[in-house]
């Protein structure tokens, strides 16, 4: 599982540096071409490209020669060794040496007399490439070799296979290293925004591996110690095996995988990440992977109280309703919502502290809306399922009821009631105090649910009439045309529950999404002085503004030390355009930004 896991986001990775790469070489700007030998990109293409092969050849043969040399040494026959890997490994590093030697040095030679070639796509992809395939190697050989020499391995794994896997792993590990040195090295030097795209590429890509590692690694101990109290508590010994053998047998692996987990979390997440300049990217990443195990633990949660219900409304399909039958399926949803909630609150956390009030503000708008619908969309099946089943079953024979739709029903609507109670009272509690109301997310929330609820009431309301009219002329109007249509009339029991409630809400507010305004502000010329860093703060502030700025580099000694991470757009905003002149700079400062305006006009010499 882990190995599977590792190779998916090295092929995920692969494939998004490849389109990367063809995007931009496919959109970049005509240049002029210097002579050197790194101002063409086909030949940077071929020297980079040859430099890889070479690389590759030469690791290769290192490792057929390695890989044979632990053979003799752990073989009993070393009459029928097979010789053909120790030629090829020779070959490969007698050609493959040379070839990386050669074409490595000849960049790094270029590179020393045009810096310019720091910021190269071609560089960018070579090392970040590298980096992700050798540390994706080091870590699949490696956890190969330990999961062997605790014992929970492949049994056909002899131990000349482990230690080969370890000399794999540690030789990827050596190979990850000298790259990453480089990359360390070169991230002062670089002024490209690909750059710190194929880094955030890397640094969440791996992140998020990790995090599934870790997630699997600690719900493998979970389950195993859960499932065997279950057994224990209702005295299901296992018919293969001790309960403590395979309680034993999973702990090892899951050590392992946190282990491997938690190295990869570490480095690349808590002592990396806060370099990155792109506070956007990160955001994203934090967001998505906080509502996800946000929404999984809904879901968990739905699950235990499905459980308990069908404890209490046994279903057909039940022989018995026991104790047992209660706890059969615990383990599963309690490992599920322990480490959905652990993700949670961690990047719930990670956010407050990363952003400032304004991005704090609308954080909370994504989550609290994002929650709150997710309440709605489990509410209104709810609705839907318990009407069909309490209602119109009326309209059969009552034997025929399955229990089991019922108890699906009332669990959506006991999940969804709750999710949706909760947040919507945070969000109405933000809004009387002038947080959120008229803001994008409270509207897209309100017109999602009016554009669902409409179509769906058309659709329903079409085939009711429809079913309607066709029984009438066919003179069987009655019973068998609400037989035919209670399904739709169910979706329409469900829209009538939740549409009017909210088309009242937002009836009351509408006159608040019209954005005041006395003042007409007039386009400026602004000029901002920042560095190439500050490139997200660029965009939030032409989105803010209306109207794109001119982004000059500011290269002055001491630069790197100002940040624009605490920095409120919508203020320097609104000093912008309270601004006299029509002409405005903006320069940042320790803490904070002077917005400084001009007419534009020269001063006559005196």
């Amino acid at each position: 599982m882990i190995s599977q896991i590792i190779f998916i986001s090295l092929w995920y990775v692969t494939f998004s540096y490849f389109i990367i790469c063809l995007y931009k070489l496919a959109t970049r700007k005509s240049q002029v071409q210097n002579l050197d030998i790194t101002g063409s990109p086909t030949r940077r293409f071929y020297f980079y490209i040859v430099s890889f092969i070479g690389l590759l050849m030469t690791s290769s043969g290192l490792l057929a020669l390695l890989t044979f040399i632990v053979n003799r040494s752990l073989s009993a026959n070393l009459v029928d060794l097979d010789f053909g890997p120790v030629a090829l490994g020779i070959s490969s590093i007698i050609v493959g040496y040379p070839l990386w030697l050669f074409h490595w040095k000849s960049i790094n030679k270029q590179i020393s007399e045009y810096p310019a070639e720091y910021s190269s796509i071609f560089r960018t992809f070579y090392l970040y490439f590298t980096a992700v395939l050798s540390i994706s190697f080091a870590t699949y050989f490696l956890i190969e070799a330990f999961l062997f020499i605790l014992g929970v391995g492949n049994e056909n794994q002899e131990l000349k296979d482990a230690i080969n896997s370890i000399i794999r792993g540690l030789f990827s590990l050596g190979i990850w290293i000298f790259h990453w040195k480089l990359i360390q090295k070169e991230e002062t030097l670089v002024s490209s925004e690909t750059y710190y795209v194929f880094r955030d590429i890397y640094l969440f890509s791996i992140s998020i591996t990790s995090l599934i590692i870790l997630s699997t690694s600690v719900s493998n101990i979970l389950i195993s110690i859960l499932s065997s109290g279950y057994d224990t508590l209702f005295n299901n010994h296992l018919i293969i095996g001790s309960s403590s053998q395979s309680i034993w047998w999973d702990v090892r692996i899951g050590i392992i995988g946190i282990v491997f987990g938690s190295f990869l979390w570490i480095f690349h997440w808590l002592l990396n990440i806060n370099k990155s300049p792109r506070r956007s990217t990160e955001a994203i990443v934090v967001y998505i992977i906080t509502l996800i195990s946000g929404f999984v633990a809904i879901f968990a949660i739905g699950g235990i109280i499905n459980d308990i219900l069908n404890f209490i409304i046994p279903t057909e399909s039940q022989t018995e309703s026991t104790l047992s039958s209660l706890f059969n399926n615990y383990p599963s949803a309690i490992t599920i919502l322990i480490i959905s909630l652990s993700l949670f609150f961690y990047h719930r956390n990670h956010i407050r502290q990363k952003d400032n009030f304004d991005q704090i503000n609308r954080s909370n708008q994504i989550f609290t809306y994002s929650f709150t619908f997710l309440g709605v969309l489990l509410l209104f099946p709810g609705i839907t399922i318990l009407f069909h089943s309490l209602v119109m079953s009326g309209f059969e024979n009552i034997s025929d009821t399955n229990n089991s739709t019922l108890i699906t029903g009332i669990t959506f609507i006991l999940v969804g009631s709750f999710t949706w109670y909760f947040n919507w009272r945070h969000a109405q509690s933000r809004t009387e105090n002038g947080l959120d109301l008229g803001s994008a997310s409270r509207r897209a929330y309100f017109l999602t649910i009016f554009g669902i609820g409409i179509v769906l009431f058309a659709i329903s309301s079409l085939t009711i009439l429809f079913f309607s009219i066709l029984h009438i002329l066919e003179l069987k109007f009655g019973v068998e045309t609400i037989k035919s249509t209670r399904i739709f009339i169910s979706l329409i029991v469900g829209i009538a529950t939740i549409l009017p409630f909210h088309y009242k809400v937002y009836k009351n507010e509408k006159n608040s999404y019209k954005t005041p305004s006395n003042k007409h502000f007039i386009k400026k010329n602004v000029t901002i002085l920042c560095q190439i860093n500050d490139s997200e703060f660029i965009k939030q502030l032409q989105i803010e503004l209306g109207y794109s700025i001119n982004a000059v580099e500011w290269t002055d000694d001491g630069i790197k030390n100002l940040s624009t991470k605490y920095l409120s757009v919508p203020k320097i905003s609104e000093a912008i355009n309270n601004s006299k002149g029509s002409n405005v700079i903006v320069i940042f400062e320790e803490n904070g930004a002077k917005v400084l305006s001009h007419s534009g006009k020269n001063i006559k010499k005196i």
